[in-house]
């Protein structure tokens, strides 16, 4: 035991040498350890970022999907609103033309430009009857229920009441109304200036703005006015070629 201790008296310079230097070794061990721990944690660190941004950069992506597929709804609602105008735009066109050509072409569905009357065509009798006054712009004529002579611009036809009245030629009704001297009468316009007016009706059989053939029936003769009692039931027939008289006997055939 003596002989142990004396020895370790002896080599203790050297024991506290190595176990000085275990503890140092120890140390720098931990100290390393130490180190590489932060280093890891570091790097950690450093990549988190680099996470973060990976992560936004694919929300970022997704709205920019949702964007693009909103943009693309929305474009195609555009789209569809703008034909849906555009159609709205070409119906509302369509219906303005077809009502201004139903305008200009009126009831009958004729064009008013489509008649035309060539005075070289002769025209027919409105209703089969004596004359019982004529024709008459360069003399006077006697009218004998007003007791009286002046011109006459008309031919005035003796019938029988309910007589049919007939178009005198292709036309289309111009007017349709009434005055104390004619009584019912219509307007037929032939086209090219010309007109035919028939008065004293009864029963007026067409409306304003039909297209009639020739013969086809206007009306029926009625009772005479107070214009012209005396002359009995007739037919007051008048042509006209832009508001001015013209002899029906230089058209008729």
């Amino acid at each position: 035991m003596k002989k142990f201790l004396g020895g370790i008296k002896k080599n203790i310079f050297y024991i506290s040498l190595i176990t000085g230097m275990a503890v140092l070794v120890t140390v720098l061990g931990l100290y390393n350890a130490q180190t590489n721990s932060n280093e890891k944690t570091i790097t950690i660190g450093q990549n988190t970022p680099n996470d973060s941004t990976t992560e936004a950069d694919a929300k970022e992506a997704l709205n920019d999907k949702k964007n693009d597929k909103n943009s693309g709804v929305s474009d195609e609602g555009t789209s569809e609103q703008k034909d849906i105008e555009t159609d709205n735009t070409i119906e509302n066109s369509t219906a303005s033309t077809a009502e201004s050509e139903s305008a200009e072409t009126g009831a009958s569905g004729v064009s008013n430009d489509s008649l035309h009357y060539d005075p070289k065509d002769s025209i027919s009798w409105p209703i089969n009857g004596n004359v019982i006054i004529p024709y008459s712009m360069d003399t006077t004529v006697y009218f004998e229920t007003l007791k009286e002579y002046k011109c006459s611009p008309a031919m005035v036809i003796e019938a029988q009441t309910g007589d049919e009245v007939k178009a005198v030629y292709e036309s289309k009704v111009a007017e349709v109304s009434s005055n104390p001297e004619l009584g019912n009468y219509v307007k037929l316009e032939l086209g090219d200036g010309y007109t035919v007016t028939l008065g004293q009706l009864q029963d007026v059989k067409v409306a304003l703005g039909e297209h009639l053939d020739a013969g086809q029936v206007v009306g029926t003769v009625g009772e005479p006015s107070r214009f012209y009692s005396e002359e009995g039931s007739n037919l007051y027939f008048a042509v006209e070629k832009d508001g001015n008289p013209v002899d029906p006997m230089l058209l008729i055939q």
